[in-house]
């Protein structure tokens, strides 16, 4: 039903009520026309938000997008068309959240769509950028759990002696991010499969640089996850890590309550934090925290 249909629509079952409900009627319809300027102002207010953007905003739109397109293999349709996952339950399960959200289509696209212009994605991007001049040439990174790739391909496309792995639990993500390599023309220097970060198939001391940005909180025990990527990292080498505080999502199977919860976690383990940042972000459901670090192995 397009908006005229729509509009005859609403009047024809207005006139039934009109004479025995004249009032309410009178109310229902002042209601719309104020619900229908609301409406119209804020799409307003977007035109003109888009309309002012940078040519460095625009540009860097189109990128992602265009990547978008072309590591989920989907058109513009089709990406507002993928269905969002919704048989996720408060159980926590990882097993669940794994074949319910991390094997879709939908999952990789998603949070590739995040790097256009949700800030704390834009955050932990910049936070690596941060750091990457302490990092030697022919450095060996480990990304773990690397999502769409968005962060491995950044990685790689800054130094060309560069080498990333990475793991992640989903088949999806692996396509995605393989494709997005393969684009960005580095999948060469960019080694990629399936696993577990609890269980990594690296040797120890195998690393200089482990990454892992966003997923020690997507399993039930963080503090093993971080356990198995001390292991395969070098005495002497780093690791970049983020974590949300108060921000008790149904793929969170952690949820960590205080930035010094974060900081006992990282000392339990053994590294030594020189860098640590939290920023303030707002969602619909209120405020969290995200906290990002550098640490180093003895």
């Amino acid at each position: 039903m397009n908006y005229p249909e729509f509009e005859i629509s609403f009047e024809t079952r207005f006139q039934t009520h009109t004479n025995l409900y004249p009032h309410a009627v009178e109310y229902h319809r002042a209601r719309f026309g104020q619900t229908i300027q609301y409406l119209l102002s804020s799409i307003l207010e977007q035109t003109e938000d888009l309309i002012q953007r940078s040519e460095t905003s625009w540009a860097h739109t189109e990128e992602i997008v265009s990547d978008i397109l072309h590591s989920g293999e989907v058109s513009i349709e089709q990406l507002f068309a993928l269905e969002i996952p919704t048989e996720l339950t408060a159980d926590r399960d990882f097993e669940a959240v794994t074949t319910k959200l991390y094997e879709t289509k939908y999952y990789p696209i998603s949070e590739h769509l995040n790097y256009i212009s949700f800030p704390p994605a834009l955050e932990r991007k910049a936070f690596i950028g941060k750091h990457l001049d302490r990092f030697e040439e022919k450095s060996e990174f480990c990304d773990l759990g690397f999502g769409p790739g968005v962060l491995t391909a950044f990685i790689l496309q800054q130094n060309t002696s560069w080498q990333v792995d990475g793991v992640d639990i989903s088949h999806y993500c692996l396509h995605h991010a393989q494709r997005l390599l393969t684009k960005r023309g580095v999948l060469g220097r960019g080694k990629l499969s399936v696993g577990d970060v609890r269980t990594l198939p690296y040797p120890d001391d195998t690393f200089d640089v482990v990454v892992a940005i966003e997923v020690l909180e997507h399993i039930p025990d963080p503090e093993t996850g971080l356990s198995e990527a001390m292991r395969v990292l070098k005495p002497g080498g780093y690791a970049i890590t983020a974590l949300p505080v108060q921000l008790p999502l149904m793929m969170h199977l952690y949820d960590f309550d205080t930035p010094d919860e974060v900081l006992a976690l990282y000392e339990k383990v053994g590294l030594e934090v020189i860098d640590f940042e939290t920023k303030e972000f707002q969602r619909q459901t209120g405020a969290f925290v995200d906290t990002f670090a550098l640490s180093i192995k003895p």
